[in-house]
């Protein structure tokens, strides 16, 4: 699955954002501020390139609420991957925390499709001027994140983000994920 992504990466490479004669100082280097944008630019090239990058399906979510920006199958596999794409600048301390996504939800999806391979594709950029440039991307499967930590504030699963994955089931990380919100007093029956 990686290989796929990273050929769209490959092929989408640099891009420019806006005109610049809209922003003649340039973009802000904020990635937050382009990350629908890329995820779009990520999944659309998936969809048109799907042959060149092996990949057999490429698919919406069935809504916009979802966990995930796509579905995806690779020619010759049966298993279905679901993929989360976000935005990091490749300047980013790739240590530090990262929001993978609101826990809550996260409990639900995984007790809906108890196979689930859920995978987050962290879009490396760095924004100059106008342009924006992708890096490789860091892919890993959000049960197999190597820190579970809970964040109360913004009910969000978070770990790091540089691509260490422990290997665990689906209901070990379930079961550790309750356990963490539970710890921090926000487990409600799920």
């Amino acid at each position: 699955m990686g290989k796929s992504i990273e050929a769209v990466f490959k092929r989408i490479g640099k891009f420019t954002i806006l005109d610049q004669n809209l922003v003649p100082y340039g973009l802000k280097p904020i990635a937050r501020s382009i990350s629908w944008l890329v995820e779009q630019i990520i999944v659309q090239n998936l969809k048109k390139y799907k042959d060149q990058c092996g990949l057999a399906k490429v698919e919406d979510p069935p809504h916009a609420l979802t966990q995930y920006d796509c579905i995806l199958q690779v020619k010759g596999d049966e298993r279905v991957y679901y993929v989360n794409v976000k935005t990091s600048l490749s300047t980013t301390d790739e240590s530090g925390n990262f929001d993978i996504s609101k826990a809550p939800k996260l409990i639900q999806l995984y007790e809906q499709i108890p196979d689930l391979v859920l995978l987050i594709v962290i879009a490396r950029v760095t924004i100059k001027g106008v342009w924006v440039k992708f890096e490789k991307p860091t892919i890993f499967n959000v049960a197999w994140v190597p820190h579970i930590y809970y964040n109360r504030a913004n009910h969000n699963l978070q770990s790091t983000a540089d691509g260490t994955q422990v290997p665990r089931t689906n209901q070990e990380f379930v079961s550790e994920l309750k356990h963490q919100m539970e710890l921090a007093g926000h487990l409600k029956h799920y």
